[in-house]
């Protein structure tokens, strides 16, 4: 045996990765998100003890399906934010009666001068 049991135990390092390669039905989506893929690759690809060249390449098949499947997840979340955007920046039919329809050139339309005398503030002290 080229490895130690605890590498591969559920609660290993590499336990999720491993029960990637084999059992992937098994994989609960929180395992998924809770897995590092960096740090998976990098204590596959430098182990504290010296494991098999096949146990390797299926730690690495198991990166690449829980890889995958954080792809399937996000591909999933950005379709739906996608389509509540579209939902809420659908346009809708408007029923305006014809003369409505145009807007007063005052109501949208800034003044040439602006005379800051015309407007009425509160007189509040200004402490610095």
């Amino acid at each position: 045996m080229f490895y130690s049991q605890f590498i591969l135990a559920k609660k290993g390092p590499l336990g999720t990765i491993w029960i990637a390669a084999h059992l992937e039905r098994k994989l609960r989506k929180n395992q998924v998100a809770d897995t590092d893929i960096g740090d998976s690759v990098d204590s596959i690809l430098s182990p504290e003890v010296p494991i098999a060249l096949r146990l390797s390449s299926h730690l690495l098949l198991g990166v690449v399906r829980i890889y995958s499947r954080k792809v399937n997840y996000l591909f999933h979340d950005c379709s739906e934010a996608l389509l509540k955007v579209k939902q809420a920046f659908r346009s809708t039919a408007v029923d305006l009666p014809p003369e409505e329809s145009i807007a007063p050139y005052h109501s949208i339309t800034l003044p040439e001068t602006f005379h800051l005398d015309d407007f009425e503030l509160p007189d509040t002290a200004i402490h610095g």
